[in-house]
């Protein structure tokens, strides 16, 4: 968040401004997030959904929750089908670790917790490897675009199981029940690339906050819980006068 905008982590962090009502958007992705939880843990998929259901406030979120639903049995599905030809030694469900500057472990709300994550799903494989999923609910991307927050779950998970000796991070799109890979990282990779790539993209982070709360407008504007009070989102979101001319990309 820092290094997205300096503007909104100050609101959030340093001021501590109650955040407005989620977008519809990002609460549909709590619910399902929530539903899928739920099922991994062994809640019935039609109690789950049900409930998930339950939490859409109006007729276009019952819409898009329909187009998401199927992929909460097919990821379930998946998943039974991946542990019978895998030998998965324990599943992660909403796991969270935290590392201090030394990328030793220590409790996830520590004062000295440096760097903190949460696995949507994960899978410790008996030959030393592990697979992490992060659930996302939005259109799916073309290419591998969540690099910096996988890269972290490894760092992570390297800092407290020490035998691991491959990684493979993924991204679940829940609507169109797909599942992107990037390639295997191995427990060399982490130590020599992944870490000191997290630990350089904390430390810009915190330049980027030193340097003061200047807002970094982007079509992320549309989704902030601060874009009625940040003057950036309120330009954004100004509609043209009429007699201007369109920009450049409505031409």
């Amino acid at each position: 968040m820092a290094l997205r905008c300096p503007r909104e982590f100050h609101y959030r962090y340093v001021e501590k401004v109650k955040e407005e009502a989620p977008s519809p958007e990002a609460r549909i992705g709590k619910v399902v997030h929530a539903a899928l939880e739920k099922v991994l843990q062994g809640t019935p998929i039609s109690e789950a959904v049900t409930e998930a259901r339950g939490e859409m406030k109006n007729e276009a979120e019952h819409k898009r929750f329909a187009v998401l639903e199927p992929g909460i049995g097919a990821f379930l599905e998946r998943i039974a089908d991946f542990r019978q030809r895998h030998r998965v030694s324990r599943q992660l469900v909403e796991f969270t670790l935290a590392i201090r500057e030394d990328l030793s472990l220590t409790q996830f709300h520590a004062p000295d917790a440096l760097y903190r994550g949460i696995f949507d799903a994960g899978y410790l494989f008996d030959d030393g490897k592990l697979a992490v999923v992060d659930h996302k609910c939005g259109e799916r991307r073309t290419s591998l675009s969540f690099t910096d927050q996988l890269e972290g779950y490894a760092v992570l998970a390297a800092a407290l199981f020490k035998n691991l000796r491959q990684y493979w991070l993924g991204v679940h799109w829940v609507g169109e029940g797909a599942l992107d890979w990037a390639a295997p990282v191995s427990a060399q990779q982490v130590r020599e690339e992944l870490a000191p790539r997290v630990l350089a993209n904390i430390e810009a982070a915190a330049l980027a906050v030193d340097d003061g709360p200047r807002p970094a407008p982007t079509d992320w504007c549309l989704w902030c819980s601060y874009r009625s009070i940040c003057p950036a989102a309120h330009d954004m979101l100004l509609e043209p006068v009429e007699d201007d001319p369109p920009p450049d990309w409505e031409l």
